[in-house]
C-alpha cells in the first residue's frame, strides 16, 4: 500500500513539474482574471476531463494570470479599445463592481430604518429578547401584549425568570448591539446591525461571484440583483434572524471556494509528480470502466492537498450560522459533502488509481476534522450567556452538577426546541408552502397601515406597507436559471455552477420536507443570494462574459448571435432592475397612494 505524503503538516510546494514537461505553480491568486490561456476557468470539472498534456488547453491548473506567461503584443497593435477591454477584466474591475453594488445596497438598507416606528412581525420576539440579553445576559420573560410599552421606553416588565426562546442566541446578541449603541427606544437601534449584515451579504456575494467566475460584469450583476431584491431588502431592514443566517452561510460558501483555489494547484502539482499516477480519465466511457471495475490499478493513497485553513474558517462560520438558526446545520452538511465529492472527482480525473480511498484517507478525514468539530465548538460557545446564568430556561433538568450537567441540560433543552419546531402547525394568515417559494406565490406582509395617521401622499388616501416579496421578475427568471444550473452542473460537471446548486440544496431543499409546518416565504432570504447569482450567471452567459463549461472561450461567437445574446441580456437586466425600482416603496415602508399600492398586487395571493 502506497502511503506517500499523507501527513498534513508539510508545506505547500512552490511548484512541481508536470510529467509531460509542464511546470505547475502551486498557488492561486484570489481574484485572478481568466484569460483565454489561463486555466482559472478551465478545470476538468468544468467539462469532460482532458489529457493533461502541454498542448491541451483544458488541463486543470487554477493559477493567477500573473503565473501564466503571455507573449507581449507589439505596441503598434495595441489600441485604446483593447486596453480598456483588458482593464474591464482585471481583479481591480472586480473590486470596483463589488464596491458599486455594496454602496447601492447600503443606501437602500441604511436609510429610513425608522419609517415604521413599531415592532413588526417577529421583531416582537427578537428585539425584546435582544434587549433582555444585553440587560440580563439571557432571555428573560416579558408580559403579553407589551410591544407598545417597550416602544415607549418602558422596559420594567422584563422579569428575571428565564423565558423560553426557541432559537439560539447569536442573532439576538447582534441585534442587541444596535440598541446598546443607539438606545432601546430608537427603531434605528433595533435594525441597524441587521441592515449592516444585509450590506455585508451583498459584499460577500460579489466576492463569491468574482472568485468563482472571474467576471466583473457577472460580479456587478449578482451584487445589483441581490442589493435590489425585495426579500433581501425587507429582511435587512427588519430585526429578524434569517438575514444573519444568510450572511454566515454565504461567508461559509466563500471560504470553501477559497479553499478550492488554494488547494487545487497544490494537489495538482503533487499528483502529477507522484509516480503512482495513471492516465487521466474523461468522459462517460472512463466512468463506465471505473464503475464496472474494469479500470482497476490497485490500492494507493497518494499525496494530500496540504493545509486547509479556509475549511477551518468555513466550519466556524457554519457554527455561527447554526447558532442563529438550526438551518445552518444543512449548510455544514452540504459543504462537507461538496468538499468530499471534489476530492474524489478531482483525483479520478487526474488518473489516481483509487480515487475514493485516496481521497478519504489523504484529505476527506482532515476536512471533516477541520469543519465539524469547529462548527460544534462554535455553536456551543454561542450559548455562553446561558451557561453563565442558572436562571436561564432549562437549567437543572438533568440532575447532574457542574459543566457536564449544564451540557446535559442544554441537550434536554434542545430536544424541547426540536419538538416545538417539528410540531408547529398552528395556522397563520401568511404561511406558505415551500413548493411555491420560487414563484413567490404567498409573500409575508410585515406591516400595513392606511388609517388617517398616514399622510404625505398626493391623493390624500395614503398607505404604508412592508411586504417580504422577492423581486417577481428576478425570482421568475430564477426558476429558468435554476434549471439551467442543474443541467450544466450535471452535463458539463461544472463545479462553479455546482456551487450555486449547492446553495439551493443546503438552504432551500430541506424546507420541502416541512411543508406541513407553519412556515413563511421570508425564509427564502437564506438562499436569495444564490437566486441572484444564478440569474446573473445566466445573463452573463447570454452576454458572452462566461461560457457554459466555465472554460475561457476559444473563439469569439458569430456577430449576429453575440449581438442577439447581449441584447437579451440587457433586456433581462433592465426588466429586473426596473421591477425592483417599481416595488421599492413597498419594501422600505414608504408612504404611497393607496391605488399605487393596489397596482402592485399582481396576484390575489399577494394581498
Amino acid at each position: 500500500m502506497d502511503t506517500t505524503n499523507t501527513t498534513h503538516d508539510n508545506p505547500q510546494d512552490v511548484e512541481a513539474p508536470d510529467p509531460h514537461g509542464k511546470v505547475l505553480p502551486a498557488a492561486a491568486s484570489e481574484n485572478a482574471p481568466a484569460p483565454a490561456s489561463s486555466p482559472a476557468d478551465t478545470t476538468p470539472e468544468d467539462g469532460a476531463p482532458e489529457d493533461p498534456s502541454p498542448g491541451n488547453p483544458n488541463r486543470e491548473n487554477e493559477t493567477s494570470e500573473a503565473s501564466v506567461p503571455h507573449d507581449p503584443a507589439p505596441a503598434s497593435s495595441t489600441t485604446g479599445g483593447d486596453i480598456w477591454a483588458a482593464r474591464l477584466h482585471t481583479p481591480t474591475a472586480g473590486w470596483v463592481a463589488t464596491a458599486v453594488a455594496t454602496i447601492i445596497a447600503a443606501i437602500i438598507r441604511m436609510t429610513g430604518l425608522d419609517n415604521v416606528r413599531t415592532l413588526v412581525f417577529d421583531e416582537t420576539y427578537y428585539v425584546k429578547d435582544a434587549w433582555s440579553l444585553i440587560t440580563l445576559g439571557y432571555e428573560g420573560t416579558w408580559p403579553n401584549n407589551y410591544d407598545a410599552s417597550f416602544v415607549a421606553g418602558n422596559v420594567s416588565g422584563l422579569a428575571a425568570k428565564g423565558g423560553y426562546p426557541v432559537h439560539p442566541p447569536t442573532g439576538k446578541w447582534l441585534i442587541g448591539l444596535g440598541m446598546e449603541a443607539l438606545g432601546q427606544t430608537d427603531p434605528v437601534g433595533w435594525r441597524i446591525v441587521t441592515a449592516i449584515c444585509g450590506v455585508i451579504t451583498v459584499f460577500l456575494l460579489c466576492r463569491l461571484a468574482q472568485n468563482l467566475f472571474h467576471s466583473p460584469l457577472l460580479t456587478l450583476l449578482a451584487g445589483l440583483f441581490l442589493a435590489t431584491d425585495g426579500i433581501a431588502i425587507v429582511m435587512s431592514r427588519t430585526s429578524i434572524l434569517d438575514g444573519y443566517l444568510a450572511m454566515f452561510a454565504l461567508a461559509a460558501f466563500l471560504c470553501v471556494v477559497k479553499d478550492q483555489q488554494m488547494s487545487r494547484p497544490t494537489l495538482t502539482s503533487k499528483l502529477t509528480a507522484w509516480d503512482g499516477i495513471g492516465a487521466p480519465r474523461h468522459g462517460w466511457a472512463s466512468l463506465r470502466a471505473f464503475v464496472t471495475l474494469r479500470d482497476q490499478h490497485g490500492f494507493a493513497i497518494g499525496p494530500n492537498a496540504g493545509r486547509r485553513p479556509w475549511l477551518l474558517a468555513a466550519g466556524i462560520l457554519c457554527g455561527l450560522a447554526s447558532s442563529v438558526k438550526w438551518s445552518g446545520v444543512y449548510v455544514l452538511a452540504c459543504l462537507g459533502l461538496f468538499v468530499a465529492i471534489r476530492e474524489v472527482t478531482y483525483r479520478w480525473r487526474l488518473g489516481h488509481p483509487s480515487p475514493v480511498r485516496g481521497a478519504l484517507i489523504a484529505d476527506v478525514w482532515w476536512a471533516f476534522i477541520l469543519m465539524v468539530p469547529s462548527a460544534i465548538l462554535t455553536y456551543i460557545a454561542s450559548w455562553f450567556g446561558w451557561f453563565t446564568h442558572p436562571q436561564a430556561h432549562g437549567h437543572g433538568r438533568s440532575g447532574i452538577s457542574g459543566f457536564t450537567g449544564a451540557l446535559a441540560d442544554l441537550w434536554i433543552y434542545h430536544k424541547e426546541m426540536w419538538t416545538f419546531h417539528t410540531g408547529l402547525t398552528t395556522p397563520h394568515t401568511y404561511q406558505s408552502n415551500p413548493y411555491t417559494w420560487l414563484a413567490q406565490v404567498r409573500p409575508t406582509s410585515f406591516h400595513w397601515s392606511n388609517d388617517a395617521s398616514i399622510t404625505g401622499c398626493a391623493s390624500g388616501k395614503c398607505a404604508t406597507n412592508v411586504v417580504a416579496l422577492g423581486n417577481p421578475v428576478l425570482w421568475w427568471i430564477g426558476i429558468g436559471a435554476l434549471l439551467l444550473v442543474f443541467i450544466v452542473t450535471l452535463r458539463y460537471r461544472n463545479w462553479r455552477s455546482g456551487v450555486i446548486l449547492a446553495g439551493y440544496l443546503a438552504l432551500y431543499v430541506p424546507w420541502l420536507t416541512y411543508a406541513h409546518r407553519t412556515i413563511f416565504t421570508f425564509y427564502t432570504v437564506a438562499f436569495v443570494p444564490f437566486v441572484a447569482l444564478g440569474v446573473a450567471w445566466m445573463v452573463a452567459l447570454l452576454a458572452d462574459a462566461v461560457t457554459i463549461t466555465g472554460a475561457a472561450p476559444s473563439s469569439p461567437p458569430p456577430l449576429r448571435s453575440a449581438t442577439a445574446g447581449r441584447l437579451l441580456a440587457a433586456a433581462l437586466t433592465i426588466a429586473i432592475l426596473a421591477c425592483a425600482f417599481y416595488f421599492m416603496p413597498l419594501w422600505r415602508g414608504d408612504v404611497v397612494d393607496y391605488e399605487f399600492w393596489r397596482s402592485h398586487m399582481w396576484l390575489p395571493t399577494w394581498i
